[in-house]
């Protein structure tokens, strides 16, 4: 082998290795070499490859001169291949350079070589860079002509789909583009007013109709509106009564967009025309006819004029049934549930839904059964009538599951889970599933026993019946044990370890997750072996075991990247994160926090983008860095309200809240509680609406609007009295307690403290029961009923040591000891402070606790000295 092929050799060996800096100096050696030995060949090949490395690096000069040379010594061996890329090259040097008409004659002549050697693909090739030429010269007739070539010959070519698929979208986009729409405008207005002007009241129409499909692809709403009146008037005149009112439905659809669109002012013009246009049509059309009424029937529903809607939906229906189209007489039945519905007539509004639904399976319509099954969940749930909304919401979600419809699977599986959070649902179907497990049947078969206390597992750990779920849990284990299925076993340890953990049983979720972790992993099946991974990984972290989280996810770190699994990383980079977020190393959590962001990033994976900038947030508000969590949390509602994810957009909207709080903007503290609002509207939770009205409730009053407060206190006490949850019931009266009192009524504040309180016991609810009985034990203190407002301090001192809620205590302890010290109770001071200084002493000190109580002994002793 001759000097100049070993350094060539040399120079594809260093491009293999993406090592471009090495290749380039092997190939320029090379050519040393070749030029000594007159190896022409080996020249022409070795400067192409020169070109490429400077075209990929953006040198054009160079690469031109490089692709030049190439080009003179492929013409003198007659290499047509040659020939042909080194003139495509030189195409492509020329297109980026801005010289479009250089680069048109080299792809025209590598094109011609092409057509010579009846190579379709290659044709193709060259057609489409002949069309990204006449695009950059705003040539889009000729550019659109290329790429039809182009997509024509690689059709021939057998090229794939996807590039086909392509080249259709770009001619669709140019069409759509304002300067092919623009130069087709102006030839067409021309057009019509010859037409007009010479009497040619028809061809004009032709016109008009070509030139409104310009505009509604240029998105110029107003210019569609203008040439549909001008045809209308056309019509009118040539006395076409039934296309005039034709174009009347049309103006009227577009009024319609135009509202939907935020110009809500145009649904009264969209109503307008709707009537012209049944006007028009009369009876010549039924099914037109049956449309705008239809049509009509929407806007009236929309406007809430609900008789209204429902005559019009009742005309169209009629309509639907004599044409015999069964799919519009089922629209025509969802749309008389849907009147019914919003006037609260569930028992109605279930009737039509059912009429609707057998027609649609009739049909054998999935999208109408699907929506339908969510129609009668819907009115069930409203029923309280849960097991039949569980039914249908099931069938729907399976439906738009088949359909890929994730955002509608995502809406019913919300639905799901409220239904699922129900205390009535939960007891009722705890009581079915214990009344199984009694019977003879359950006995006698091990795996019917399974299967129920399993679901009754889930049903527990729904209720958040934490004690009863472990003793399930363990039951399932030792019949697991006892059937020798380990697949089986590792699920029902890793249950059991979920549960503990909501304990904070550490030391037993530990246990339990190492168990179910060596099974899975002796086992072939790996499924799930990654969630439990990520619960040990939790409980580690929860449990102070830094150092062995740590190898653990050091561990998993290296599997995933040699294996180059960007979802394991990802997972690993954020469990990192937490570790040091931890550890309170905040340059380390941040660190991995991004890295996890950019590898999301890169793979566009926007639901994950969004928790990544959560992750951020939370270490910034840890940090207290009020700027940067800010900046995060816009990120992640940004996002989340861009893939429609109500659930986090609510959750951000929350975080924004309090961080205004800290920034001490009230401005956006309105708009962001009037968000979370809105957003719990939308996801439709009751629990979620009380939330929100609650926290806007508590801010108004702060704020001093006490009837705004009183209003949202009031609302969400009629949402939650109808909840059947005395818990959220306690927390309502507790609120307007809170009102009555800052108002200055004592006397009812005590009595919904009272009745708050009553609830509370009666759900075994110590945290609440404390709250209660601390605002009561504030009540009597103002009162000077000090005897009487120690009781109550007490009580609530052993409700919050039942909670194990230590940080909740020392809160209590601080806020009764700063009350005792203004009215210079001082023995009272010392006993509440020291209660509060034993227990942050076994919580470490914290450092901000130890100086809200230095304070507090600083307030004191300048007190004594007055």
């Amino acid at each position: 082998m001759s000097e100049g092929r070993k350094f060539e050799k040399l120079g594809y060996e260093s491009l293999e290795k993406n090592n471009i800096q090495e290749a380039e100096s092997n190939f320029l050696e090379a050519l040393k070499e070749m030029e000594k030995e007159g190896d022409d060949t080996g020249q022409a090949y070795v400067l192409g490859n020169l070109g490429n490395i400077c075209f990929q690096s953006k040198q054009f000069d160079k690469a031109e001169d490089f692709y030049s040379r190439s080009l003179t010594f492929m013409e003198k061996l007659k290499d047509a291949k040659g020939i042909e890329s080194s003139l495509g090259n030189l195409g492509s040097v020329y297109f980026y350079q801005g010289s479009f008409d250089k680069a048109e004659e080299n792809y025209q002549k590598a094109m011609q070589i092409m057509v010579e050697a009846n190579d379709p693909l290659g044709q193709g090739i060259y057609s489409e860079y002949l069309g990204n030429i006449f695009l950059k010269k705003e040539e889009a007739e000729k550019a659109i002509e290329y790429y039809q070539k182009a997509k024509d010959f690689m059709s021939e070519a057998k090229q794939d789909e996807r590039k086909i698929k392509q080249l259709d979208e770009r001619v669709e986009t140019i069409k759509k583009s304002p300067l092919f729409l623009k130069k087709n405008e102006e030839g067409l207005i021309a057009d019509v007013d010859s037409l007009i002007s010479t009497g040619q009241k028809t061809k004009a129409i032709a016109k008009l109709q070509e030139l409104e499909e310009i505009y509604f692809q240029w998105k110029r709403m107003d210019k569609v509106v203008e040439t549909i009146q001008k045809t209308t008037t056309l019509l009118e005149e040539i006395e076409d009564k039934a296309s005039a009112g034709v174009c009347y439905a049309n103006l009227a659809g577009i009024y319609l967009q135009m509202a939907s669109e935020g110009q809500a002012e145009k649904v009264d013009e969209a109503e307008t025309y709707f009537k012209k246009a049944l006007e028009a049509i009369g009876d010549s059309d039924k099914r037109r006819n049956s449309y705008l009424l239809g049509s009509l029937g929407n806007i009236y529903l929309n406007k809430n004029q609900l008789e209204l809607a429902w005559e019009n939906f009742e005309k169209s229906l009629k309509a639907m049934q004599e044409l015999g189209d069964v799919l519009g007489e089922a629209r025509g039945y969802a749309n008389l549930g849907n009147v019914r519905g919003l006037q609260k007539n569930w028992d109605a509004a279930e009737e039509q839904y059912l009429r609707s639904l057998e027609l649609m399976e009739k049909n054998e319509n999935r999208p109408g059964i699907a929506q339908q099954c969510e129609s009668l969940g819907d009115v069930y749930l409203k029923k309280e009538d849960f097991d039949r909304a569980e039914d249908n919401f099931m069938r729907a979600s399976d439906l738009y599951e088949e359909m890929k419809e994730q955002n509608s699977v995502q809406e019913v599986q919300s639905k799901l889970m409220f239904i699922f959070s129900q205390p009535k649902y939960l007891e009722k179907r705890k009581q079915d599933l214990l009344e199984g497990l009694k019977k003879p049947e359950a006995e006698k078969d091990p795996k019917l026993k399974l299967m129920l206390l399993n679901d009754l597992g889930n049903v527990l750990f729904m209720s958040q019946d934490w004690e009863e779920a472990a003793n399930v849990a363990k039951d399932t284990i030792a019949l697991h044990e006892k059937s020798g299925d380990k697949q089986a076993l590792g699920g029902a340890y890793g249950n059991l370890g979920s549960i503990l953990m909501e304990i904070e049983d550490f030391k037993g979720a530990e246990e339990n997750y190492s168990k179910a972790i060596k099974i899975k992993e002796e086992s072939s099946d790996k499924s799930g072996l990654k969630d439990l991974y990520a619960g040990y990984l939790n409980i580690l972290i929860l449990a102070g075991k830094i150092e062995k989280a740590e190898k653990l996810v050091g561990k998993s770190l290296k599997i995933n990247t040699d294996a180059n699994n960007v979802n394991g990383l990802v997972a690993d980079y954020r469990n990192l994160g937490n570790i040091s977020l931890q550890k309170k190393d905040w340059a380390g959590a941040e660190k991995n926090y991004l890295q996890a962001l950019e590898l999301n990033t890169k793979a566009n994976n926007k639901p994950e983008m969004a928790e990544d900038n959560r992750n951020q947030y939370n270490l910034y508000l840890q940090k207290e860095d009020w700027k940067n969590a800010e900046k995060y949390a816009l990120k992640s509602l940004a996002i989340a309200e861009e893939i429609k994810d109500n659930r986090n957009t609510l959750s951000d909207s929350r975080v924004l809240t309090k961080i205004y709080v800290e920034k001490k903007e009230r401005a956006n503290q309105d708009k962001f509680y009037h968000k979370a609002l809105e957003t719990s509207e939308k996801v439709n939770d009751p629990r979620e609406i009380c939330a929100d009205l609650r926290s806007l409730g508590k801010f108004n009053m702060e704020r001093g609007y006490r009837e705004k407060a009183s209003e949202n206190f009031q609302r969400s006490f009629e949402i939650s009295s109808k909840l059947n949850d005395k818990k959220e019931f306690a927390e309502d009266h507790r609120n307007l307690g809170n009102l009555a009192f800052s108002n200055g009524k004592r006397k009812e504040a005590e009595e919904l403290y009272l009745k708050a309180l009553k609830l509370t016991q009666e759900v075994h609810d110590p945290k609440g029961a404390g709250q209660d009985l601390t605002y009561l034990g504030n009540l009597k203190f103002k009162d000077a009923k000090y005897d009487e407002a120690e009781n109550y301090f007490s009580q609530a001192a052993v409700c919050f040591k039942e909670t194990n809620s230590w940080s909740s205590l020392i809160q209590f302890n601080m806020t009764v000891a700063r009350m005792q010290i203004l009215v210079g109770r001082f023995d009272e001071f010392d006993r509440y402070l020291k209660d509060a200084r034993e227990i942050a002493r076994d919580l470490g000190d914290p450092k901000p606790i130890m100086e809200a109580i230095r304070a507090m002994e600083k307030l004191k002793d300048e007190i004594d000295k007055k």
